[in-house]
């Protein structure tokens, strides 16, 4: 399972799923907190918390290649907005932005996109990951061809072990870094890359460049992700300005690949109280608590903390959602179909992750 992060802080959950974060969500709400205070709502989710305690710069954010805001209807947030995606993204298709929202209803959203080319592709190959053989790119290590100039776009920032190292491939703007870390996840994702980071430069010297000798395969990425911040939705809103209102909807979308040819991110992110409000619903869907309690005793005499299935009548897995239309915000060069550079000749299934 895979799942999208609004915040870096998420902690990792116990099945060590797939856990992605990409930044157009947390500018959104960024905006928002720029425009009206921290957000609170009633009652308060771990995740506001978590999202008004980042701080989301222009050291981590270009603004070429992002647009973000937030405002009412009435503002002409949507107008704006409209106007920046376009300007600075023509060919983007925006499904989250709607085409006019209500004068006293709210909207944040942001827009994320950047793509990176590595100078050499690297060859395709065959890798490992865990018991799978999977698609990968590195090194043929044949005597004459392009490795020289493959291996020179890798940089050894640190080497602990076989299982245990940090990586850097080099792409084509100086000011970004492509970074692939084998490291031992830590509690959250948040110290995870802290961990990463902070093993940058460790090396020097020969240290820093691939010997001949020594083997490069990193598995192909590629997935189209889209997740629902339920833990946002219809709270009630606290402050002068907000007071009355909630989110009807909170969502992020996010593309990635990484194969031979580079690596991008497009992704998309909204977070409204247009709309009517959202049914009120009761469906014990997550994990959930239950307690048996005399009325006026301060304590139950049963609680039963629900993880798992196991205690359930089990019929059947949950099919999977259907999949998201094919060339969602996809920039020149990018995005389904024939998402990245060409892989060199080579063949590779495409399909949607989620």
């Amino acid at each position: 399972m895979t799942s999208v992060c609004a915040s870096l802080s998420t902690p990792f959950p116990s099945s060590r799923e797939d856990l992605v974060f990409c930044a157009a969500f947390a500018l959104a709400w960024d905006k928002l907190r720029a425009r009206f205070g921290p957000i609170r709502m009633d009652p308060q989710p771990a995740l506001a918390d978590a999202l008004n305690a980042m701080r989301l710069g222009a050291d981590v954010v270009d603004p070429a290649w992002s647009v973000s805001g937030a405002g009412f209807g009435g503002e002409g947030v949507v107008e704006a907005l409209r106007a920046e995606l376009l300007a600075k993204f023509p060919d983007a298709k925006p499904q989250y932005l709607p085409e006019k929202v209500p004068a006293d209803d709210l909207l944040a959203y942001g827009y994320l996109s950047k793509v990176l080319k590595f100078g050499t592709t690297f060859a395709v190959r065959e890798g490992t990951f865990k018991s799978s053989r999977v698609r990968a790119f590195g090194l043929d290590n044949r005597a004459f061809g392009p490795d020289p100039a493959r291996r020179s776009q890798v940089i050894v920032h640190d080497w602990a072990a076989p299982q245990d190292f940090v990586l850097e491939l080099v792409a084509d703007d100086p000011d970004s870094r492509v970074l692939v870390a084998q490291i031992a996840p830590a509690e959250t994702l948040a110290a995870t890359v802290a961990n990463a980071l902070g093993r940058l430069d460790r090396l020097g010297g020969e240290e820093r460049q691939l010997a001949r000798d020594e083997a490069l395969a990193i598995p192909r990425l590629k997935f189209d992700l889209e997740m629902m911040f339920g833990d946002l939705i219809g709270r009630p809103l606290l402050g002068e300005e907000l007071h009355g209102k909630r989110f009807g909807e909170a969502k992020q979308r996010v593309q990635f690949h990484l194969n031979e040819g580079g690596a991008g991110a497009t992704s998309e992110a909204v977070i409204g109280s247009y709309g009517p409000p959202p049914p009120r619903s009761f469906q014990v869907t997550s994990p959930f608590l239950v307690l048996l309690q005399r009325r006026e005793a301060s304590a139950p005499y049963l609680a039963a903390w629900v993880e798992s299935a196991a205690w359930m009548e089990v019929l059947g897995p949950v099919p999977p959602p259907a999949p998201p239309p094919a060339g969602w915000g996809s920039p020149p060069g990018w995005g389904p179909p024939g998402w990245g550079p060409p892989p060199s000749g080579t063949e590779c299934t495409r399909g949607v992750s989620g």
